[in-house]
């Protein structure tokens, strides 16, 4: 990204390759919908080349520039909720992206599991919903997310606690509620 936010244009294709796939399931465990999640991870990269001067000022670690990364699709999922939001619902179907192949039982138990741990994500504040899966499904630290949020990384350890402690409890009352 230094070289890009150099003008080495070029080599934008480069890290596009690299991250696309990181932002896009990002996006798809906030949104659920696949072709949102496409859309917003094609803003993020616009917006990465249209600000990559703003990169100069952030640490030129490979850390430094997922917060950076984060932060600017952070901002992109915002505005998206910002002009779609009369269009949300709360009821909203989340899609699924097939991966490998698993028994037609399996496959169904998956899905409904994930069903409701969407629902369940849903269901949490947006706040919460973000902080988990930058750390629980995208797997960056804490001190990453504490950049990324603008907090300590000792302040997202007690944030997430107590957002996987909420998530246990709704995904519990969903399955409660699905049983009966």
């Amino acid at each position: 990204m230094t070289a890009v936010a150099q003008g080495e244009l070029a080599l934008m294709g480069e890290l596009y390759e690299r991250r696309h796939r990181i932002l896009f399931r990002f996006f798809v465990r906030l949104t659920g919908r696949q072709s949102i999640s496409e859309d917003l991870t094609h803003e993020v990269f616009l917006r990465m080349l249209r600000y990559r001067q703003t990169y100069s000022t952030v640490s030129r670690d490979e850390k430094g520039f997922e917060a950076w990364m984060y932060r600017i699709a952070r901002n992109a999922y915002a505005d998206h909720g910002r002009k779609n939001y009369r269009e949300s619902t709360t009821e909203e179907t989340f899609e699924f992206l097939e991966s490998g192949s698993p028994s037609p039982f399996d496959s169904a138990s998956r899905k409904q599991e994930t069903a409701l741990l969407h629902r369940a994500l849903k269901v949490m504040s947006p706040e919460r919903r973000e902080l988990l899966v930058l750390t629980r499904f995208q797997g960056l630290s804490h001190e990453q997310a504490g950049r990324i949020l603008g907090c300590e990384a000792n302040t997202v350890k007690v944030r997430v606690f107590r957002a996987m402690r909420e998530i246990s409890k709704i995904y519990q009352t969903l399955q409660r509620e699905k049983a009966s």
